[in-house]
């Protein structure tokens, strides 16, 4: 069928005459279908992310079967409530990890060494083989870290770390001995240390431990930490070091923990003794035993191969008679009384006859 034009000219357009006024329609807006004591509940649980996110996916399947208006306007107002809960949450878990110290992931104690029985009898009766040495002596010497804060107020061990050897135990807890720049991260031994450093036994678990003392003339320093249960004691006895002597060097070379290395005392030079035992990073702060398991020194230092390629087993420890002299010592805490006591315990066992000396009836 042909198609047919109309054209409409504008003065027909002008002789039109003007529509009658209409009132403007009115809509009446209808009843949401989330009620108001919904919205009010439901926002309250706006702090609890998870709890929110269960009950979106409660309503997402009970309101599956309800007509399309009413799960555009739940599904609209749940959605605007977990954006509002997950950022909510995100400053929360923000301002707490920032401001909150978050609890440090170590323990408060040592429970290897609160479960022993029993320590090692010291000095040895015979002399020691290598073996005896690695077998009663090890379970003496600890491993030690510097402490180091992170953003977060946590204070976790440093990446490198030494040794230590244990002085003194009682039901109180354990005096430990290392070296002062074992418990310090800076490179001059005269910087003070810390108040804490991390310490370690073979199971690895790290536990805080107080610096009490230190003396940095003489590269060394003491330990504390407490004790939780049992009450087995042990003192470590203390030797002068003889030229020539037989030692044991135990500690963590390179980072391969409760080695044991063996020489003898090369050298006695002032506060110092020189011994040929292989010592290497991680053996600072280690102990230096004799034969018979007396503590003759404490590690310290090593010949710098940059000085001299060609050196070998040079190696030094502070003598471990510095305990004795309280002039070298600075004390926090009851760190003077602890060495005080430790001290005393020493002389006394030494200067009490042991059984060998009793005359015969």
């Amino acid at each position: 069928m042909p198609s047919q034009t109309v054209v409409v000219s504008a003065e027909e357009i002008s002789q039109l005459e003007p529509l009658a006024d209409f009132p403007t329609p009115t809509f009446q807006k209808l009843k949401s279908p989330v009620p108001r004591w919904a919205r009010v509940c439901l926002s309250a649980l706006a702090p609890l992310l998870p709890i929110v996110a269960i009950i979106a996916f409660v309503l997402r399947i009970a309101f599956r079967n309800q007509p399309s208006n009413v799960r555009y306007a739940w599904l609209s107002f749940m959605s605007t409530l977990l954006i509002v809960s997950a950022l909510f949450s995100t400053v929360a878990a923000v301002v707490v990890v920032s401001f909150v110290p978050v609890p440090a992931i170590v323990n408060t104690g040592l429970p290897d060494l609160d479960e022993r029985n029993q320590f090692v009898a010291l000095p040895a009766k015979t002399v020691l083989a290598s073996s005896d040495a690695s077998e009663q002596l090890k379970p003496l010497v600890i491993v030690v870290s510097p402490t180091v804060r992170l953003w977060n107020h946590q204070d976790v061990p440093a990446p490198q770390f030494g040794a230590g050897a244990l002085l003194f135990a009682d039901k109180s807890g354990y005096l430990f001995a290392t070296a002062n720049h074992v418990v310090t991260l800076a490179a001059d031994k005269s910087a003070p240390a810390s108040g804490h450093a991390m310490v370690a036994t073979a199971s690895g678990v790290w536990s805080s431990a107080a610096v009490v003392a230190t003396a940095p003339d003489l590269d060394l320093a003491l330990l504390w930490v407490g004790r939780h249960s049992g009450s087995s004691e042990f003192v470590q006895p203390i030797a002068t070091p003889q030229d020539g002597s037989a030692i044991f060097v135990i500690g963590h070379p390179e980072g391969l923990k409760f080695t044991l290395s063996t020489g003898i005392v090369s050298g006695l030079r002032d506060q110092t003794i020189q011994v040929s035992a292989a010592i290497s990073p991680g053996n600072s702060g280690g102990p230096v035993y004799d034969d018979r398991g007396n503590l003759v020194g404490i590690v310290s230092s090593k010949f710098d191969h940059n000085i001299d390629p060609n050196a070998e087993n040079i190696g030094f420890a502070t003598k471990a008679d510095a305990l004795f002299d309280p002039s070298h010592w600075r004390f926090t805490a009851d760190g003077k009384k602890l060495l005080e006591r430790y001290t005393s315990t020493v002389k006394a066992r030494r200067d009490a006859p042991s059984a060998t000396d009793k005359p015969e009836k």
